[in-house]
């Protein structure tokens, strides 16, 4: 299984359209896509703040859903993160 942080999302992520967005204990990445309209993922977190020390930005996530389309623009791919949580 490979994990992620959210530091590392936010290195992936395009700065103009991309954003990387803790929802309790889920968080929600969207970026454009190159052949356009926007991505959406959701993570949870695999282990907390409380047990490692660390930050949210530090702590592994696991990828557990990917929208198999795009969406028109970053709001709504994040709408759809809201909707599958």
């Amino acid at each position: 299984m490979e994990f992620t942080t959210i530091e590392k999302l936010q290195m992936r992520v395009s700065a103009s359209y991309g954003a990387v967005l803790k929802y309790g204990d889920k968080v929600f990445v969207t970026d454009i896509f190159w052949k356009g309209g926007f991505t959406a993922e959701i993570y949870e977190f695999v282990e907390t703040p409380e047990e490692t020390g660390y930050g949210d930005i530090e702590c592994r996530l696991n990828l557990i859903d990917k929208a198999d389309k795009t969406f028109e623009d970053n709001g709504h791919a994040i709408a759809w993160c809201i909707s599958r949580k």
